[in-house]
C-alpha cells in the first residue's frame, strides 16, 4: 500500500515529485526517450534525497557525462559542494560501478551492495537511494543484467533502500521493456505528454491479494459481529491458513529443488522417447526393446506426477489425515525436497537412522511440514559457516520412554543459553523470518501427543529433537 501511495502522489503532482519516495524497499524504472527527460527526473530524485539526509548514488551512463549531472544539480541545489565534500552524494560512471575489470559480474554486484548499503548505515543516513543508467549494457550481457536485476529485488527488500533504473525507450525492443517491466515494481514512462506510472503484475497481484485478505476479513468480522460463537472454528481456519503460508514460504524457498527432482524423470521420459524414434529411423526397431522402453517411460511419468501430487498435497490446505507411518521414508522423502539447497550450500548429510523402527500414527503433510522447517533452519544456520565442516546430522532411534525420537543437528552459530525462546512467536534470528515456523512446529508434534525441544550442541550448533507415540 505505501508503494501505492507514491504512485498516486506521482500522478497528482507530476514528475517533479519523482523523487519523494514515501516508502523503502521501491525498485522502479523509467523509461526515458531525451537527455533532458532523463536529466529532470534524476535531478528531482537526488534533490530530494539530499534534503532529507539520505545518502545518494548517482551512476551515470551516455547519454549524460559526470560534468552533465554535476552541473544539472548545481543548479538545483545550492549546497551541492557541501554535500560532495561530506560525500552524502556520490556521482560515478557505470563503466567504473558496472564494468569493473571490463566485464559484467552479478554476484559481484550484489556483494558491493551490501557492503555499501553497510557503510551508509554505519554512517547515520536516513536511507539510501540509487539511480543507474543503462545504455552501456550490451546484448550478450542483457540475460545475466536481468537475473542480477531480479536478483536486486532480494537486496533491497526490507532495506532502507530505494532504487531507480533508467532505460533509453529506443535501445528497447518489446522483449527488453517485458523483461524490464517483470523485474520491477512499477515502470514510469511518458504517455500523451505526460508522465504516468505503470504498474507491474507483480505488485498487481500482491496488492490484489492484500485487497482480497482485507475484504474477506471485513466480512467475516461483519458476519460474527456480536456472536461469541466467533471462535473455535474461526481459530481452527487461522491455524490451518498460517500452517498452510509457512508450507508455501518454505516451498518458495525449495522451487529450485522441486524443479529438479520435477525435472529428473522428465529428461528420462525424454530420452527414452529419443531412443524410439532413433530406432525407428533405422529400422531397427526391435519388440523388446520397444516394450522396454515404453515401460521406462510409464514407470517416469508416474515418478513425475507422484513428486507434483506430493507437492499439491504439501501445500494444500486440507484437514489432518493420520495413518501409520514410518518415519525414516518421511525423513528420506523431505531430505530429497531439500536436496538442492543442501547441495547449494556445500552441506554434508549425515543419517543415522534406526531400522527397523516401529511405525507411528500421524498426518505426512505435516511431519514433512516439521521435518523440512527443522532441515531448512540448519541450512541457514550453516551458510555463513567457513572454518570447519557444514554437516547436517539427521538420527532416528526409540528413547527410553519407547517412544520414537528424532534428532536434527547442524554445526552453525549455536543457540544462546535461554534455547526455548526460539519457540516463541515471532521471535526470529533471521533478517527477512516471520518467526512462526518453530511455534508451528512445535503444536503440530504436540497435536501428535509428542514434544518438541532445542538445545545448544557442543562444541558448534544446536540440536532439534522432537518424540513421537509409537503405533
Amino acid at each position: 500500500m505505501a508503494n501505492e501511495t507514491m504512485a498516486t502522489k506521482m500522478r497528482k503532482t507530476g514528475i517533479d515529485v519523482v523523487g519523494d519516495v514515501s516508502a523503502w524497499g521501491a525498485h522502479f524504472c523509467l523509461f526515458y526517450e531525451t537527455k533532458e527527460d532523463l536529466l529532470d527526473t534524476l535531478v528531482s530524485y537526488c534533490k530530494s534525497g539530499l534534503e532529507t539526509e539520505e545518502y545518494c548514488l548517482w551512476i551515470v551512463a551516455e547519454p549524460l557525462r559526470i560534468e552533465d549531472a554535476t552541473g544539472a544539480l548545481k543548479d538545483a541545489v545550492p549546497a551541492l559542494d557541501r554535500y560532495l565534500a561530506d560525500s552524502r552524494l556520490e556521482i560515478v560512471s557505470a563503466r567504473d560501478w558496472f564494468l569493473q575489470g571490463g566485464t559484467f559480474d552479478g554476484e559481484r554486484l550484489t556483494a558491493a551492495w551490501y557492503e555499501k548499503l553497510a557503510g551508509v548505515s554505519s554512517r547515520g543516513y536516513a536511507g539510501m537511494r540509487v539511480t543507474g543508467d543503462t545504455t552501456w549494457l550490451s546484448k550478450k550481457d542483457w540475460s545475466h543484467f536481468c537475473d542480477y536485476e531480479d536478483g536486486l529485488n532480494e537486496v533491497i527488500g526490507n532495506q532502507r533502500l530505494a532504487v531507480l533504473c533508467t532505460y533509453p525507450l529506443a535501445g528497447c525492443g518489446a522483449p527488453q521493456i517485458l523483461d524490464v517491466v517483470r523485474t520491477h515494481q512499477f515502470v514510469l514512462a511518458r504517455r500523451h505528454g505526460s508522465w504516468d506510472v505503470l504498474e507491474t503484475a507483480t505488485l498487481k497481484r500482491a496488492k490484489a491479494e492484500l485487497n482480497r485478505l482485507n475484504e474477506e476479513l471485513e466480512r467475516r468480522v461483519a458476519e460474527r459481529s456480536g456472536e461469541l460463537i466467533k471462535a473455535s472454528e474461526a481459530l481452527r481456519d487461522t491455524q490451518a491458513e498460517l500452517m498452510r503460508v509457512s508450507r508455501l514460504t518454505t516451498m518458495g524457498e525449495l522451487a529450485a529443488s522441486i524443479a529438479h527432482e520435477v525435472n529428473q524423470p522428465l529428461t528420462a521420459v525424454t530420452n527414452s522417447g529419443s531412443a524410439c524414434l532413433r530406432l525407428l529411423a533405422n529400422r531397427n526397431l526391435d519388440p523388446e526393446v520397444l516394450r522396454r522402453a515404453l515401460e521406462e517411460i510409464v514407470a517416469d511419468g508416474t515418478r513425475a506426477s507422484a513428486v507434483i501430487a506430493r507437492i499439491r498435497a504439501f501445500i494444500k490446505k486440507a484437514p489432518a489425515e493420520t495413518n501409520v507411518l514410518d518415519i525414516n521414508e518421511v525423513i528420506q522423502e523431505v531430505l530429497a525436497l531439500a536436496g538442492h539447497e543442501l547441495q547449494k550450500n556445500r552441506i554434508l548429510v549425515e543419517c543415522q537412522l534406526t531400522r527397523p523402527l516401529p511405525c507411528v500414527l500421524a498426518d505426512r503433510v505435516q511431519l514433512q511440514q516439521v521435518l523440512l522447517n527443522l532441515m531448512m533452519n540448519g541450512i541457514e544456520a550453516m551458510t555463513m559457516v567457513t572454518d570447519r565442516p557444514r554437516v547436517l546430522w539427521v538420527r532416528s532411534r526409540i528413547d527410553e520412554s519407547g517412544h520414537i525420537l528424532v534428532a536434527v543437528q547442524d554445526e552453525g552459530a549455536g543457540l544462546r543459553s535461554d534455547a526455548d525462546r526460539v519457540f516463541t512467536p515471532f521471535f526470529t534470528t533471521k533478517v527477512d523470518g516471520m518467526g512462526m515456523g518453530l511455534p508451528i512446529s512445535r503444536s503440530l508434534i504436540e497435536g501428535h501427543g509428542g514434544r518438541l525441544w532445542a538445545e545448544p550442541n557442543v562444541p558448534y550448533g544446536a540440536v532439534f529433537s522432537f518424540t513421537l507415540p509409537a503405533a
